[in-house]
């Protein structure tokens, strides 16, 4: 009986570049409604934080969708 090969199961999800980009930008809209503060500072820290790993080519390799 011939076995199936199957792809590792990850615990997280995997997405494209393209959703990433949308998402922060999304975190960055989100975050000018809130009046100037520890919450808004805390989505604009989000949102740097996935700038920086959208200029990371290695980590983008090994975590996102080709």
């Amino acid at each position: 009986m011939p076995s199936v090969v199957r792809a590792p199961t990850l615990d997280r999800p995997i997405y494209s570049k393209a959703e990433i980009v949308e998402f922060r930008r999304n975190t960055l809209l989100y975050a000018r409604r809130f009046p100037l503060g520890p919450e808004r500072n805390q989505h604009r820290q989000i949102a740097r934080s996935l700038g920086s790993l959208l200029k990371n080519k290695e980590w983008l390799d090994a975590n996102t969708l080709p």
